[in-house]
């Protein structure tokens, strides 16, 4: 019994501690980058904000038991929306409003689609980033948008306990999500949903419900990080979504292997967006070329994958024996 638990809380908590030791060893390798002063710490949160939130999204869609990519042409055209509303001289709280409905709409369209004639999320969502990055380039024509409200931006630089304010942002979201997901009957329900989808009907879970609310939410967190993307840079880059798929997808699958391994959680999510974050931040505190974090990163995704695979493989032996 006591191998049991021990085993147990290995595979819970190994995970994080490896990500740790790794980050540990990044700072010994170069002691001079800073990777671990306060200052950068700080900024490694700010840092994590946009990415924090989309793969936030992505986690309640993948907990539900389905998968989504739209993003990563959403975020492009969402944020062009966001830059042209505010120079256009619409105040930020109606700009953010009036984008969070688009957000919303676009994750209804994609959960009508699923679960009212059976697509597969994945295609789903394929085609609406298509669709979502030919909108964006008709809007900016394939130049950036550059954002022209210095009020607006300085959102960006607020700080509030001598911490950035998007910063306690994605903190924030990550704290209620974790509440919401392990202590609410919503968070039940939508965990049944996608752990077993027939006990979930035989329980009288509305799956359908369930999963419409999931994307809902992913769009919200998807519309967020749409305008928070132009407020840390400056306006709507080309393309921006393309560039978080991967580090998002790997921010959930990391997670999947620690705390719950073999499943989606917001708890691991927290620690893998800040991994990634931890590694591109690295990589520019080397001043390595642009080319190694995306590389870096997809052995990461690799590693990540091929963890939770075993440790799956590993729960159904125990079953079994």
């Amino acid at each position: 019994m006591r191998s049991k638990v021990m085993s147990a809380a290995f595979a819970r908590f190994a995970m994080p501690v490896v990500l740790l030791a790794l980050v540990l060893a990044m700072q010994l390798c170069r002691p001079d980058a800073n990777l671990l002063s306060a200052e950068n710490i700080k900024t490694i949160f700010l840092q994590a904000s946009v990415l924090g939130f989309l793969s936030l999204g992505l986690s309640f869609v993948m907990i539900a038991g389905e998968s989504d990519i739209s993003f990563a042409g959403t975020l492009g055209m969402m944020s062009a929306v966001f830059t042209m509303l505010i120079n256009a001289g619409v105040g930020y709280l109606p700009a953010l409003g009036i984008v969070l409905v688009i957000g919303m709409a676009i994750g209804c369209f994609i959960a009508f689609i699923v679960t009212r004639f059976g697509f597969s999320a994945f295609i789903v969502s394929i085609a609406v980033m298509f669709m979502g990055l030919g909108i964006e380039r008709s809007f900016n024509e394939g130049i950036t948008i550059w954002l022209q409200n210095e009020s607006v931006l300085s959102i960006g630089r607020m700080q509030w306990g001598g911490f950035f304010v998007l910063g306690w942002e994605f903190i924030a979201l990550f704290v209620v999500a974790f509440w919401v997901v392990q202590k609410t009957r919503f968070g039940f329900e939508l965990r049944i949903v996608g752990a077993n989808r027939f006990a979930a009907m035989e329980a009288g879970i509305a799956e359908r419900r369930m999963k419409i609310l999931a994307f809902l939410l992913a769009g919200a967190l998807y519309a967020l990080a749409s305008t928070t993307e132009p407020i840390r840079y400056g306006g709507s880059i080309v393309g921006a979504g393309q560039n978080y798929m991967l580090p998002a997808l790997s921010a959930c699958y990391l997670g999947s292997t620690m705390f719950k391994p073999g499943s989606v959680n917001i708890a691991g999510t927290f620690v893998g967006a800040l991994f990634m974050i931890c590694v591109s931040n690295f990589m520019t505190l080397l001043s390595a070329q642009y080319y190694f974090t995306p590389l870096v990163q997809g052995l990461i995704l690799i590693v990540a994958v091929g963890l939770s695979c075993f440790k799956n493989r590993a729960t159904i032996q125990q079953v079994k024996i």
